[in-house]
């Protein structure tokens, strides 16, 4: 579970119609009855396992508000590492172009776009619904020229006929046997082809190595956002799709999150 007093503090700013910063200007204030409604009701889901981000139908990624709900997996903070390599990365090339697998809120392909702002991002997911979300989230931070955005499946070849110098991928890579297991907010609210790797997790890493290091421009590279106790899986696959691993990153908890790779020869 989040903790208690964040989501309580999130809640309250979701009622009252103001940010955090604000709430201690506003609680010396009486509920109005409608207020109190809006409380009780935020309060009863969230009780329910309601994820806080689908009660409030927004969540803050890299200090980018974006909006949510159950056609995506809802950001987590681990995600906001691989963001910022990807946007770094991509920052350091000249007019890179970019492709984010799986964007689902578009949290990736957007936060590289703000920051990265030569270059030139494409976005796929292989749900329509998904995609309506991270459309509107680019629409919602002037982004609409500036990421395109396809319908395909990231298990399937790229359709798109181009080399790449980033990609980026948070691909699925909980092992079905335990999605069960998960906390109900995500067992029960994060959309399964979000979540679902395979018998071992690593399904769409088999299929990402083998269909998109060979599109990777000369000094291209590859990131992938792994599961704990991944990192050798998923280097190992990188190695006998002819690839080369550069790098393994942990995230703030040491674990080992971020995986860099390229081609042999780049």
């Amino acid at each position: 579970m989040e903790d208690v007093d964040v989501n309580t503090q999130w809640l309250m700013s979701y009622v009252l119609g103001c940010s955090r910063s604000e709430l201690a200007l506003k609680l010396p204030d009486l509920l109005s009855d409608e207020e109190q409604a809006r409380w009780d009701e935020a309060v009863a889901k969230r009780i329910q396992r309601i994820p806080l981000q689908h009660i409030i139908g927004t969540v803050d990624f890299c200090g980018i508000e974006l909006d949510v709900n159950e056609h995506v997996l809802i950001p987590r903070q681990e995600t906001e590492l691989l963001a910022e390599m990807a946007w770094v990365t991509a920052t350091s090339m000249n007019q890179a172009s970019v492709l984010d697998i799986g964007t689902g809120s578009g949290c990736l392909a957007i936060s590289i776009a703000l920051n990265a702002k030569d270059s030139a991002v494409h976005a796929l997911d292989i749900c329509p619904k998904a995609l309506k979300v991270a459309r509107a989230n680019a629409s919602r931070h002037g982004l609409k020229e500036r990421i395109t955005f396809h319908e395909a499946d990231m298990r399937r070849p790229l359709p798109l006929g181009r080399e790449w110098d980033l990609i980026v991928a948070n691909p699925p890579y909980v092992p079905s046997r335990d999605i069960k297991d998960l906390e109900p907010e995500v067992r029960d609210h994060d959309p399964h082809l979000a979540l679902d790797g395979g018998e071992d997790g690593l399904d769409y890493y088999r299929s990402l190595a083998g269909n998109l290091l060979p599109c990777l421009r000369a000094k291209g590279r590859l990131m992938m956002e792994i599961g704990e106790g991944q990192a050798s899986g998923v280097a190992e696959i990188i190695g006998c799709s002819g690839g080369r691993v550069r790098e393994i990153l942990p995230d703030l908890n040491n674990v080992e999150r971020i995986v860099v790779a390229s081609a042999v020869n780049s």
